[in-house]
C-alpha cells in the first residue's frame, strides 16, 4: 500500500534512509504480480547517497551534495561494459561522452553529449568525462530528474528545446558505489547493478 503513489509500473527499485542527512541508505527492489500485489524480488542492500544525504526534490540545488527525493523513471543505461541480457536501453561508454553541467550553456545543460565539438559552448570544467569514472559507470542507470525535453542536434551536438532548471543540477543516475558518499546519486555494488539490469521485465 506504499507504493500506491507509483500509478501502473510493475517495477519499482526503492532506496531509503534513516534520516535526511545520512550518506547511507538500503535499496531494495518491488514486482507487482497479476494479482496486483507487490512482492520484494530483491532484499535491502548497502546503497550509498549523496554526502548531504537526501533532500526534497522541489529543492534540491545544484552543487548541494543531496540525492533528490521523490519517484523517478528509470529511463536508459549507460556503462563501460555491456551487461549481457541488459532489459533496457544501453550506451557502452567510449572516449568521446561526456554529461555537461555549464550553466552559461543552458541549452546543453544536463544533455548526454557523445562528442564535444569546436563549436560546443559547454567548459568541460563543469562536465563529466563519463569514461573517466572507471568504477562507478562500470554499470549506471539515468533518473528522469530534471531533464530537459525536445533532444535535437545543432552543430555536432545535442541541444534542448525545452531546456532543463539550471539551478536544479543533474546527471543523477543509479550507478556502481565507489566506496565513499556520491554528489547526488545512488550507489550500491556492481554485483547488485548489474542483477538490476538484468532484471526480468525491467
Amino acid at each position: 500500500e506504499r507504493l500506491a503513489h507509483v500509478a501502473d509500473s510493475r517495477q519499482v527499485i526503492v532506496a531509503t534512509a534513516a534520516d535526511w542527512s545520512t550518506s547511507y541508505a538500503q535499496l531494495q527492489a518491488w514486482q507487482r504480480g497479476e494479482d496486483g500485489r507487490w512482492r520484494r524480488v530483491m532484499d535491502p542492500v548497502p546503497a550509498r547517497l549523496g554526502w548531504n544525504g537526501f533532500a526534497p526534490e522541489a529543492s534540491r540545488l545544484q552543487g548541494s551534495g543531496e540525492t533528490p527525493a521523490g519517484t523517478f523513471r528509470l529511463l536508459r543505461g549507460f556503462g563501460l561494459v555491456e551487461p549481457r541480457g541488459v532489459g533496457l536501453d544501453y550506451r557502452l561508454l567510449d572516449t568521446n561522452d561526456w554529461w555537461p553541467y555549464d550553466p552559461k550553456d543552458k541549452q546543453t545543460y544536463n544533455v548526454f553529449q557523445f562528442r564535444r565539438t569546436g563549436d560546443s559552448r559547454w567548459r568541460p570544467s563543469w562536465a563529466e568525462d563519463l569514461d573517466s569514472y572507471t568504477r562507478q559507470y562500470r554499470y549506471a542507470v539515468v533518473l528522469d530528474y530534471n531533464l530537459p525535453s525536445g533532444i535535437h542536434r545543432v552543430d555536432g551536438q545535442r541541444v534542448a528545446r525545452e531546456p532543463a532548471d539550471i539551478s536544479k543540477g543533474g546527471g543523477i543516475f543509479l550507478h556502481v558505489w565507489d566506496d565513499g558518499p556520491t554528489a547526488g546519486c545512488v550507489a550500491v555494488s556492481r554485483a547488485h547493478m548489474r542483477w538490476l539490469l538484468r532484471w526480468p521485465g525491467g
